[in-house]
């Protein structure tokens, strides 16, 4: 691997491989489905419409981006296998799987799901990224490189949490990636997967402070109750400001990471939350179901949950 980083000229084309800048010709060109084949066949998505940030729709099927040979069969044995085996197994498989892998496959998406949206920004008028934002995501980059390079992780640089599923064979999957707040939450069959994508383990560590919180981690949600976590989730990721930071050692050569060493982040981390607020992103979470803003919020005190009973005791949902 050379020090090759789209950022630094920020192009994004399809004549060099998107990890590694290797130039792509007919002995080494592959296309990278940012979405796995096996994961488009296990839950019918080839044929639907993914929609991008910019409003506009494509499909599945055509989620692909440049990958030289070596890239492609590295990323495949370091990730997508683990992960294609252990949700072929199902939650109880997935929750031992190691954090690590998850988190490299959920970065690959969402960077990935970048560069494609960055490399059509020349067809597409309304691109809402400036430059200024996207070098933001330089870090997810990085991160993906090490996982060619098989880097060490000291400390955690995400929050990953595993939560066990109702089975729903209408809606056996579900994805929602938001580039902009790092969160990524994802259901596959019995498998609900939280996920902050750079926070150095903030995330998690609050949600297993709070008793009422880390018991959901042994219960069976049903699809309302996993997607009232993800909004929580979401806005507690929104009112996090504080700028998680990165120490990347070398091999003696430089081409290579070797580790990438994540600062643990002390002090208080967070906005304060507003109920209100709150019961927007939970509005926005719970369309499927036909749930409005005036459905949640009554006043401060007052905001519907699906999780927990008025005397805060777990709430069973046995219908779909």
């Amino acid at each position: 691997m050379n020090n090759y980083d789209p950022f630094d000229t920020m192009t994004f084309t399809y004549d060099k491989c998107f990890l590694c800048g290797t130039p792509l010709n007919v002995g080494n060109y592959t296309q990278e489905h940012i979405y796995p084949k096996w994961l488009q066949r296990q839950f019918d998505l080839w044929n639907k419409d993914l929609i991008l940030l910019n409003g506009s729709k494509i499909k599945y099927k055509s989620l692909k981006i440049p990958c030289c040979n070596k890239c492609n069969k590295i990323l495949s044995k370091e990730i997508e296998k683990p992960i294609k085996e252990a949700v072929k197994r199902g939650y109880d498989e997935f929750k031992n799987l190691d954090n690590d892998i998850i988190f490299k496959w959920l970065n690959k998406l969402s960077y990935a799901m970048l560069f494609k949206e960055l490399s059509l920004r020349i067809d597409v008028s309304n691109n809402i990224y400036t430059p200024e934002m996207l070098k933001e995501h330089k870090m997810q980059f990085t991160f993906l490189k090490s996982t060619i390079s098989k880097a060490e992780y000291i400390n955690k640089p995400y929050s990953v949490l595993i939560f066990k599923i109702k089975q729903n064979e209408q809606f056996p999957y579900w994805a929602s990636d938001n580039t902009f707040n790092k969160t990524f939450f994802m259901i596959l069959n019995d498998i609900g997967i939280i996920a902050h994508l750079m926070d150095n383990g903030s995330q998690k560590d609050f949600f297993m402070e709070h008793k009422d919180m880390s018991e959901l981690l042994t219960k069976e949600l049903h699809r309302i109750q996993f997607y009232e976590l993800c909004a929580k989730f979401s806005y507690k990721a929104e009112l996090f400001y504080r700028n998680p930071a990165y120490i990347i050692t070398m091999d003696k050569d430089e081409k290579n990471i070797n580790s990438i060493i994540s600062h643990n982040i002390s002090g208080y981390m967070y906005d304060d939350w507003i109920q209100e607020t709150y019961a927007k992103y939970l509005a926005h979470f719970l369309k499927p179901w036909g749930i409005k803003f005036s459905d949640i919020y009554v006043d401060d005190e007052h905001v519907m949950s699906w999780l927990r009973n008025e005397d805060m005791s777990f709430k069973e949902i046995l219908d779909d």
